[in-house]
């Protein structure tokens, strides 16, 4: 009876053991597929391409994930929060050649994110429509995807400066100055020309 009782706890102990390193290696695993895609995402985005898209819903959890990328690095953002079946967003990008050759030998980047809502599915109509836009516009910069999620949670984060309903607008375009610092959450349209012209090269002068 005590053999019995003895080769059950050894038999649960070994069974244990190896769930748990069973457990261990999914993780792991799983944490090594995540970090060689971030690191790929991470090299095409130091890349020297006018117009890069990255299509994946999976890498960039946060925007501030997005911001700290190396090509962004020193130098003043101009994130434009779009929708593809919004009318006002595209009507601004009529207006973004003027400002791209305005600072064409200027460290600005140019950031475009288009939110998707993680209860729907990102199919393949709105992914096709969404870089037929790209493509039809020149939006020479980085396209990025991110959740509803994280850009909730990025505008809840500084809800002490901003109104969050901000959240669930669009179009709406953010300036960061070149050490990544929001300085403007409602900052002007491409539109507005030479106001948005000034407060970019305020961030330019800075040191």
């Amino acid at each position: 009876m005590k053999r019995k009782a003895i080769y059950i706890i050894l038999l649960t102990g070994i069974l244990s053991c190896q769930v748990q390193q069973k457990e261990q290696t999914t993780e792991a695993v799983s944490k090594s597929q995540s970090i060689e895609r971030y690191e790929a995402i991470n090299q095409q985005l130091n890349a020297t391409e006018n117009c890069i898209i990255c299509d994946s819903t999976q890498i960039f959890k946060t925007v501030e994930d997005v911001l700290n990328m190396t090509r962004f690095k020193n130098k003043v953002v101009y994130l434009d929060f779009w929708g593809t079946r919004c009318s006002p967003c595209i009507e601004e990008f009529k207006f973004l050649p003027d400002l791209k050759n305005k600072f064409q030998n200027e460290p600005v980047e140019y950031l475009y994110i288009v939110t998707y809502d993680e209860k729907k599915e990102w199919n393949s109509y709105r992914e096709k429509l969404w870089k037929m836009l790209i493509a039809k516009h020149k939006l020479t910069g980085v396209n990025l995807l991110i959740s509803k999620g994280a850009k909730h949670r990025f505008y809840a984060k500084y809800s002490n400066i901003v109104d969050p309903k901000w959240a669930d607008m669009v179009p709406v375009y953010l300036l960061f100055n070149k050490q990544g610092k929001v300085v403007n959450f409602v900052s002007p349209r491409p539109s507005s020309k030479e106001v948005l012209y000034s407060e970019i090269q305020e961030l330019l002068n800075e040191q």
